[in-house]
């Protein structure tokens, strides 16, 4: 192998570029890029000296996570890594019109001895279904509505009567698959070590700071504004990409871009048009504000919304990853949908009224919304997704959240496993 294209810069086609890179150091690397720049949903806004992750904005550092932690410690960033509170193992959570700290006797009150019920007879369930039908399987309708729902649209960007169960939570179905029971699941592998430490990881100026130090340290030739209309395997089994700035040839391609650009990219492949089919896209917008001064908010990592749309959630950044040298306050709201600025500032500001009472304008304020929204995996994804592997040429590999699953984790993770498959 001589050359490589990787399409797409997000987090996924820089790590897969950056092990690629680490692996074959004498190959030669070509990223394409539709956007005028990388970094795909990890952005970091600088406003007023405040680091603002309009993305993600930090990590699990358990299973998965490992990848992205050994990624960032490639680069040589392990001395930026900022580790979460213990606070931040707080969570709230407002439905009827009334905050609550997530505890034993808040998840007790929500017809807890009922799931229990359900859960503890429930039979294993090997297809795939909608996680709502998943919840349905375990538990009350009233935890599912106050916080279950909510929760899951916080961590998987998603409504739980769409999302496909086993992409969304894939050891909880593996678990339900084996035994039925989860409860019964868990009591059977308990105890184990228990694990101590802090359990999330952000940069400290920014998860921009990765992607940055992967686009600068990447030994590539970029070409940016070129979204790729065409794929094609040559007779000699190279791989040819048409984009504005002409054909480029390679010998192999890590494809992380969207999903629903396939079909017309891979037309000789039709199984592509099956995981458009089983895909689509939920907009949501992030608003982050800022204040140059420590503002009494709640100790934890912030405050679900289960009847309160388009407010979904508030997380509260200052708190997850304090910073003593920099008594700052930062929030950020999980809004529903796409907004203009002014739209987003006067919502959030009347949000931060209500349900946090402050009242003093931020120093800094920033409004992000990803143009292709995220990903949604319906029921039926992996099955397309699985007959689409078996149709793909060897050297072809796709990789990120698009086809791996949601999260920076399962991006980085699917990276790392496709060039660890190749052979040397």
């Amino acid at each position: 192998m001589k050359h490589a294209l990787i399409v797409g810069s997000g987090i996924a086609g820089l790590s897969a570029a950056w092990w690629l890179h680490k692996r074959f150091p004498h190959v030669q690397l070509s990223i394409l890029e539709k956007e005028s720049r990388s970094g795909g949903l990890i952005v970091t806004e600088k406003q007023q000296g405040f680091s603002l992750n309009m993305g993600p904005k930090g990590f699990v550092l358990a299973h998965d996570g490992q990848h992205t932690l050994h990624l960032i410690q490639s680069l040589g960033l392990a001395d930026e890594l900022l580790y979460s509170s213990p606070e931040a193992k707080n969570r709230f959570i407002h439905y009827n019109n009334k905050t609550r700290k997530v505890s034993p006797w808040t998840i007790f009150k929500q017809n807890l001895p009922l799931s229990f019920a359900k859960d503890f007879f429930a039979r294993p369930y090997k297809q795939d279904s909608s996680v709502e039908a998943f919840f349905k399987r375990h538990s009350s309708s009233k935890l599912r509505r106050n916080l279950l729902n909510p929760i899951s649209i916080a961590i998987r960007a998603g409504h739980s009567h769409i999302l496909s169960a086993q992409m969304a939570y894939p050891e909880l179905t593996r678990r339900e698959a084996q035994t039925g029971s989860l409860l019964r699941s868990y009591l059977k592998d308990f105890p184990k070590e228990k694990r101590t430490g802090p359990y999330l990881a952000t940069l400290r100026s920014g998860m921009g700071m990765l992607t940055q130090a992967l686009h600068d340290k990447l030994p590539a030739t970029w070409y940016f504004s070129a979204p790729v209309s065409k794929i094609r395997q040559l007779a000699n089994g190279k791989i040819s990409l048409s984009s504005p700035q002409g054909e480029i040839t390679g010998d192999m391609l890590i494809y992380a871009g969207s999903v629903h650009d396939l079909p017309s990219c891979l037309e000789e492949i039709p199984e592509t048009k099956l995981i458009k089919q089983t895909t689509s896209s939920w907009d949501l917008s992030c608003v982050s504000l800022g204040w140059h001064a420590s503002l009494p908010i709640p100790h934890g990592y912030g405050m679900l919304f289960a009847d309160t749309p388009p407010l979904l959630g508030i997380v509260f950044n200052t708190e997850v990853f304090p910073q003593p040298e920099r008594p700052n306050t930062i929030v950020s709201l999980l809004l529903e949908g796409r907004w203009h600025q002014e739209e987003a500032y006067a919502f959030s500001l009347a949000a931060i009224s209500e349900y946090l009472q402050i009242y003093t304008p931020p120093q800094a304020f920033s409004l992000f919304s990803p143009r292709e929204g995220l990903p949604q995996h319906h029921v039926g994804f992996i099955q397309s997704r699985q007959r689409l592997l078996s149709k793909l040429p060897h050297n072809i590999k796709i990789v990120g959240q698009n086809f791996a699953g949601p999260g920076l984790n399962r991006a980085t993770a699917s990276a790392y496993k496709a060039i660890a498959s190749l052979l040397p």
